[in-house]
């Protein structure tokens, strides 16, 4: 029997077999992965972090809890198997090749923890597919206000605003925790030590908040994180973000949305969100450095991507990744910026320095795999999530970023949902509503509180397929009004 069959029969809130807790250790690990790191004598930066080692063990444990069926029927999928497989197996493989044809040093065989972390966050993401919106919405809206109450910190220190003194003491963390040759300072970077990364992760966090949280505390999620994104000034991730919002307008008009009123619904909580959100920036920030960050934008726009230092620093050095390819025709197999001595910051460009075109077309393989993954339960966050990377992949490396567990979570749920036959969560919902009136066992709970139960699981169904563009046969529109007689 299903989670939600089991959901609709006991009435309880929180489900047997339904990984409840595997949530906040997910948006832990999104949020807090840079700070938890251990060091070890490899002969460069010495700093290994423990997701590394954290990521496979839960996700052994996830499969031993939940059952290999359920966690890892996906790796059976020709979604899986056409779609993500290669660009892992790469990702595994090209360090390797690297110490073994290109001399590389073994210390960069760490970078296989990006291929092994990815594998299990997607087993996790698998047993977490069943789990309702409703189950993620305390814990994301708890990330994201902590991740926001951070880079507030750091924002009024870096202002010198009343009172900065007193967060003398979370600069010094900073300070200890990070690699002073890589720290960026002087913006905020919440809990990571870049404000590039956090800018994807407040891209993700609007997106999340949007297609998770309930209708009440949405655009308080939206808000928040619309918030955090203008904090880290990262205008690659607002790029990004704001491709995947115009995606997901097309994306629901062409469902119906525009008919139905919810995309002007969801134009009027973003704009409220915003404005939020830009009114308390501008207490925190100093008067015109955003205005003047965002609008060299404009500039780039209408005299050309040279107007801007920061992007003509970077298209110098992508010109640099493009001319390596003439002395590494298949790719410098190891980790690039070993070879350039700088970071690529562009996850395209680095794929192709790395691995050739091969692994280019693996990563675009990857994407495209995300966004056609349908039906799911998360199918529309998951679709903007791989939008936003696509978009940010041009200025950042979002693969590197701690927060791409949330990307590797969606996915492994959008595969698990592959593995299950169509309709199967609704046809257990009814299969459950029947059976409590049947008054089948003796040892269930009442049948008015059974019936209720499965009531409520069958609308909440209804509820999520609908948010991602499906549509149930025998379910009316309307609050309260669901039809239970099918």
């Amino acid at each position: 029997m299903s989670s939600l069959a089991w959901h609709a029969s006991s009435g309880s809130r929180f489900v047997a077999g339904r990984p409840t807790l595997l949530i906040p250790f997910v948006l832990g690990c999104a949020i807090l992965a840079d700070r938890a790191q251990v060091g070890i004598a490899t002969g460069g930066r010495g700093m290994l972090p423990l997701l590394a080692i954290v990521a496979p063990a839960a996700a052994g444990a996830t499969v031993a809890r939940y059952g290999a069926r359920r966690s890892l029927g996906f790796l059976a999928t020709p979604a899986f198997v056409l779609g993500v497989s290669p660009y892992l197996a790469l990702t595994l493989l090209l360090p390797v090749l690297g110490v073994m044809f290109n001399a590389f040093p073994e210390r960069t065989l760490l970078s296989l923890t990006e291929g092994t972390t990815a594998l299990s966050f997607l087993v996790i993401g698998a047993a977490l597919s069943s789990g309702y919106r409703r189950c993620w919405s305390r814990w994301l809206l708890i990330a994201v206000t902590v991740q926001l109450l951070y880079s507030a910190g750091q924002a009024v220190y870096y202002s010198q605003a009343p009172g900065w003194e007193l967060l003398t003491p979370l600069h010094e963390w900073d300070l200890s925790q990070a690699d002073p040759l890589t720290f960026v300072q002087g913006r905020s970077s919440g809990l990571y030590f870049n404000p590039n990364v956090l800018g994807f992760w407040a891209g993700l966090a609007v997106i999340l908040s949007w297609s998770m949280l309930s209708p009440r505390y949405r655009w308080v999620g939206v808000a928040l994180g619309v918030l955090t994104l203008l904090l880290s000034q990262s205008r690659g991730a607002a790029a990004a973000l704001l491709a995947a919002l115009v995606c997901g307008a097309v994306l629901s008009i062409a469902g119906g949305g525009f008919f139905s009123g919810r995309i002007f619904k969801g134009i009027f909580v973003f704009a409220l969100a915003i404005t939020a959100a830009l009114s308390i920036a501008a207490l925190i920030v100093p008067a015109g450095l955003l205005g003047d960050r965002f609008g060299a934008l404009f500039s780039v726009w209408s005299e050309g991507p040279r107007a801007d230092p920061n992007l003509a620093a970077r298209l110098d050095l992508w010109e640099a990744v493009t001319a390596l390819n003439a002395v590494y025709p298949w790719g410098t197999l190891g980790p690039p910026e070993y070879v350039l001595g700088n970071a690529v910051d562009n996850a395209w460009f680095r794929a192709f320095s790395q691995g050739s075109i091969l692994y280019v077309a693996t990563l675009a393989m990857l994407l495209v795999a995300g966004f056609f993954i349908s039906p799911y339960r998360h199918g529309f966050a998951l679709r903007l999530v791989t939008i936003l990377i696509a978009v940010a992949g041009f200025t950042q490396t979002p693969f590197a970023y701690p927060a791409i567990v949330l990307f590797w979570v969606l996915l492994g749920g959008g595969l698990a949902s592959v593995v299950a036959v169509p309709g199967r969560a609704d046809t257990d919902a009814v299969a459950a509503i029947h059976k409590s009136r049947g008054h089948v066992g003796s040892t269930q709970a009442p049948p008015p509180v059974r019936e209720r139960a499965a009531q409520h699981a069958w609308r909440e169904t209804i509820s999520s397929r609908r948010a991602d563009g499906i549509e149930i046969p025998g379910a009316r529109n309307g609050k309260g009004n669901t039809d239970l007689s099918v």
